[in-house]
């Protein structure tokens, strides 16, 4: 269904058409696209506050809990480790930073969608693609108008990047689990091990991303969240009755565990591409950025729970600590249990990931396919385009056969860009003018400033990122060759 067909039904597509040609955009938009010199009018105010969106919407709690799935996930099992690479209290202070820089980009990333969603003639939907296109487009100033394409291309393949990595990190983290139960029956070698680990994943993978409506994905999530939680409560128990060793763990580390320890926290904030598609799916919009919404729930809930898990992980077992903290539960009896739940909610959280990658790109795949070959049935083509991407989840896991070197480069790279680059520098493109009329020149100082110092922190966290991680695939790859 195209969001094009007006009324309620704007809401209710899956699949939102932000590469489509201009042709597709309000016609002012086109005009000025083509003259480059016009200005575009203002926020149509009968868009207003309030409104219920019908179809294949969520409710606020079922935005929580899918966008607490997304978030709060397998990569919160390695954050004892990132502790560890980073220290007891650098990594602590580290994490409500990281918390905050999140909160903050997710909340301008979606204030500037519903903000530039107002000035649409139907008040379109907006996905992280669609708005870095819209910013450019309804921009004043020429330059930005001329390379709203380019920055919509570079945007999409950050978010194909990260959320292809946030699968192959689920299909990692079920390897790993795998592996750590019965990997003598699996084969003599490591690589070996994961190799035939995410080979016997890959069917169920491909089962569980057959679906394809927005209710179905937050069924998932709720399932989701009891094997987490039952599997969370266990390794908690488990991880608070071995010896404290609080007063024996260094402060802090060097520039390369610093670095990774970074990266790992990025990751673990992994829902920052979930946020306008389960915005745009809201039945009440304005209930996601109210004062007790579903952002801030969110936030607060996962974030606190973050910083708990760093915490009790690495002080209960300090340097013994694993790249994900299951590995170091018992591996007999109810543990065993445990370790399956976690692996059955990963493969499912898989699907979350990779329903972002078919709501950006599958409109534009299937419109491009559809002219070349229009007799090609629409459940074929839906179903071998996310076969396909399955398949490339499948291979960066078996590429990259090491949890603890996936999770901070996914972490430290696109996620960084996506939390802390992206979403002040939309911001800033979006109520440029609106500033210049509504601020004092301090005010205005103030908040462009800080989204600058935000830029900046991010590029900074992305050379340091690259750079550890590029040290640690090396030795890896070394070490490799030499077993």
């Amino acid at each position: 269904m195209d969001s094009s067909e007006g009324g309620s039904n704007n809401f209710e597509t899956s699949h939102l058409k932000y590469l489509d040609e201009d042709a597709k955009l309000p016609p002012i938009v086109v005009e000025s696209i083509g003259k480059r010199n016009e200005k575009l009018p203002p926020i149509d105010d009968s868009h207003q506050e309030g409104e219920e969106r019908t179809g294949d919407v969520v409710s606020s709690t079922g935005a929580v809990l899918t966008l607490s799935k997304a978030m709060f996930n397998t990569g919160c099992f390695s954050l004892p480790y990132a502790w560890k690479r980073g220290g007891l209290w650098v990594s602590f202070i580290t994490s409500i930073l990281v918390l905050c820089f999140n909160w903050y980009g997710n909340h301008v990333l979606v204030k500037s969608s519903q903000h530039l969603a107002k000035k649409s003639t139907k008040h379109d939907a907006l996905d992280y693609g669609h708005l870095a296109q819209k910013v450019c487009q309804y921009s004043e100033h020429k330059l930005l108008r001329g390379i709203a394409k380019p920055v919509t291309y570079f945007v999409n393949a950050t978010i194909l990047f990260y959320q292809l990595g946030l699968c192959s990190v689920s299909v990692l983290f079920i390897s790993v689990n795998m592996v750590n139960l019965g990997g003598r029956y699996l084969g003599s070698t490591k690589n070996e091990q994961m190799f035939i680990a995410c080979t016997i994943c890959l069917p169920f993978l491909i089962l569980v991303n057959m679906f394809t409506r927005m209710k179905v994905i937050a069924y998932f999530a709720m399932t989701s969240a009891i094997f987490f939680a039952v599997g969370i409560v266990m390794i908690l128990q488990y991880t608070v009755r071995q010896p404290n060793q609080f007063d024996q763990l260094p402060a802090s580390s060097d520039f390369t565990g610093t670095a990774t320890m970074i990266g790992i926290l990025m990751y673990a904030f992994e829902g920052q591409t979930m946020m306008l598609p389960v915005e745009n799916k809201l039945k009440h919009p304005e209930a996601f950025l109210a004062k007790f919404g579903v952002l801030s729930t969110t936030m607060l809930s996962c974030g606190s729970a973050m910083t708990a898990i760093g915490f009790l992980g690495y002080t209960s077992f300090g340097d013994q600590i694993a790249p994900s903290i299951t590995s170091n539960v018992p591996k007999e009896g109810l543990y065993s249990a445990v370790n399956i739940s976690l692996m059955i909610q990963t493969l499912i959280v898989h699907s979350i990931a990779l329903y972002v990658i078919i709501d950006v790109f599958y409109s534009g795949f299937s419109k491009a396919i559809n002219e070349r070959c229009p007799r090609i049935p629409e459940i074929v083509l839906d179903k071998g385009f996310r076969l396909f991407w399955v398949l490339v989840t499948y291979g960066m896991a078996i590429g990259i056969p090491h949890l603890e070197i996936m999770i901070p480069l996914v972490g430290v790279t696109s996620g960084t860009l996506c939390a802390l680059v992206f979403p002040p520098l939309f911001e800033m493109m979006t109520f440029w003018d609106e500033w210049k009329n509504s601020m004092s020149s301090l005010m205005r100082g103030i908040k462009i400033s800080w989204n600058c110092f935000c830029i900046f922190i991010g590029v900074a966290a992305i050379a340091a990122g690259v750079y550890s991680n590029a040290i640690a695939l090396v030795d890896a790859f070394s070490e490799g060759k030499k077993t």
